[in-house]
């Protein structure tokens, strides 16, 4: 995996890399994702209907949209991950220079997944950077 992720050596020195992905045509699984709500009456069937219209309608002939929705979702779970780590006391990092037609011919990804970051995960070792500094609040998030 490190030479499909520009060598970078955190994907060998770590005991696990994620490959984080995101699936296209991700409204065609809707119904079933949703489905265990209905059955446990968290969701009602004319909620679960409008949703899948709505998601059809949307997303059906439109390959940005469905694009968009495969890289935000994977963002979010990706996020969680790193979050889930963290609080286990893992270090985490996470990579968007690899190729991605790569990792997807050497993991076998079906067509509907995309690769859209790789996450190393360990626990710190002697050596490691600390985080590097961040953004002042007041430059990354405005109140509208």
């Amino acid at each position: 995996m490190q030479a499909l992720s520009v060598g970078q050596q955190q994907v060998a020195d770590a005991p696990v890399t994620f490959i984080i992905c995101g699936t296209l045509s991700a409204h065609e699984g809707l119904a079933d994702a949703l489905q265990p709500s209905v059955d446990a009456g968290v969701m009602v069937q004319t909620v679960f209907d409008a949703w899948l219209s709505q998601a059809r309608r949307a997303h059906a002939d439109n390959p940005q949209l469905q694009r968009d929705e495969a890289i935000r979702s994977a963002s979010l779970a990706a996020m969680t991950l790193m979050l889930a780590a963290q609080g286990m006391g893992m270090s985490t990092g996470s990579m968007g220079g690899f190729d991605a037609l790569g990792v997807s011919r050497e993991c076998g990804l079906a067509p509907c997944e995309i690769p859209v970051m790789l996450v190393t995960v360990g626990y710190v070792s002697d050596g490691n950077w600390p985080q590097k500094p961040r953004k002042p609040l007041h430059k990354v998030l405005q109140f509208a």
